[in-house]
C-alpha cells in the first residue's frame, strides 16, 4: 500500500528515496508510465496521456529538480535518474508494459533498459536524448566565444553584460546550461553521455516519434537511434517541432496503436505458425 496525500485535484505525492515526488495515477489495467523532458514536467503530456488512457492505468511523474519533485540531493547522471524511476516503479508495485519518454526522459529511458535497471514489454520515444551530437564548426567557435567572453567581461564596465551575453551565447549553442541553475552539474553530466551502447542493447519493440522540424534533437538523431535500436520503427511528422505530443496528441496516440496492434498481430501470426 503506497502511503500517498492528494495535494491538487489527482495530484498525489510520495516519498522515494527521502525526495518527496509528485505523480499522476489515473484509470486502471496495463501500466503506462511516462517520462518528461529537462525543464519540463508531467503536465505536457497532459493532450496525449487521455488518450491512451481507455483500457489502461497510465501513471506519470515529474523527475527529481522538475515541477512538484524535489531536486536531487547531489549531482545526479542518467543512471541515477534510471534508479530513481525504478524505486518509484517499487513503491508504487507496478509493472510497466509501457514505458513513454520525451527527450530527457528518453534518455532516462534508454539508460535505464538498456542497462536493465527498468523493465518494460514496449517502449515510445518521442523526440529522444541520448546519442552524441556531431558538433560543428559553429559550435566550436560559439563556445570559445563564450569562455573569451567570460573572462573579458569580468573587467569593468563590461561586467554588468556579462549574465546577459553568456545567455545568449549557450542558446546560440542549443544548450540548456546556463538555465539549468542549481542542476547545471546534472545537466553536465546528463549530456556528456552518449547512450548508444544502451540503445543497442533493447531487446523490446520500440516506437520513435519525431518532429521534422525539431531544433533540440535534431532529426539526424531520431535516425540514429533507430539505427543502433535493433526492434524498432521510426515515424516522422511533418512541420511539427521538438513538442510533436503537444501538437499533434491525436496523430501521435493513434500512430503508437497502430504501431503496437501490427506488433502484436505479427508476433500471435508467429506464435500459430
Amino acid at each position: 500500500m503506497v502511503d500517498s496525500v492528494c495535494v491538487a485535484a489527482k495530484f498525489m505525492k510520495i516519498i522515494v528515496n527521502n525526495i518527496a515526488t509528485e505523480y499522476l495515477d489515473e484509470g486502471e489495467g496495463e501500466v503506462v508510465l511516462m517520462l518528461h523532458g529537462w525543464k519540463d514536467s508531467l503536465r505536457t503530456f497532459d493532450s496525449l496521456a487521455p488518450l491512451l488512457a481507455e483500457g489502461r492505468r497510465v501513471v506519470r511523474l515529474d523527475l527529481p529538480g522538475f515541477g512538484g519533485t524535489e531536486p536531487p540531493p547531489r549531482t545526479w547522471g542518467v543512471g541515477d535518474y534510471a534508479c530513481f524511476v525504478r524505486d518509484f516503479i517499487l513503491k508504487l508495485n507496478i509493472n510497466v508494459d509501457l514505458l513513454v519518454g520525451h527527450s530527457f526522459g528518453g534518455r532516462v529511458a534508454l539508460k535505464g533498459l538498456g542497462t536493465g535497471t527498468l523493465s518494460a514489454r514496449r517502449l515510445v520515444l518521442i523526440a529522444s536524448a541520448g546519442v552524441a551530437k556531431k558538433k560543428r564548426l559553429r559550435n566550436y567557435f560559439f563556445a570559445a566565444l563564450a569562455k573569451l567572453g567570460r573572462a573579458a567581461t569580468f573587467v569593468p564596465p563590461l561586467s554588468f553584460i556579462r549574465l546577459p551575453l553568456r545567455r545568449k551565447l549557450y542558446r546560440l549553442l542549443g544548450s540548456d546550461y546556463f538555465e539549468a541553475g542549481p542542476l547545471s552539474g546534472t545537466f553536465r553530466a546528463v549530456v556528456r553521455e552518449d547512450l548508444g551502447v544502451a540503445a543497442r542493447q533493447l531487446d523490446i519493440p520500440t516506437f520513435l516519434i519525431w518532429g521534422e522540424d525539431d531544433a533540440v534533437t535534431p532529426l539526424s538523431e531520431g535516425k540514429r537511434l533507430a539505427g543502433l535500436i535493433p526492434d524498432s520503427e521510426l515515424k516522422i511528422f511533418p512541420k511539427v517541432g521538438h513538442f510533436v505530443h503537444r501538437e499533434k496528441p491525436g496523430e501521435v496516440a493513434a500512430a503508437m496503436q497502430v504501431f503496437f496492434s501490427i506488433r502484436l498481430n505479427s508476433h500471435q501470426f508467429c506464435a500459430i505458425a
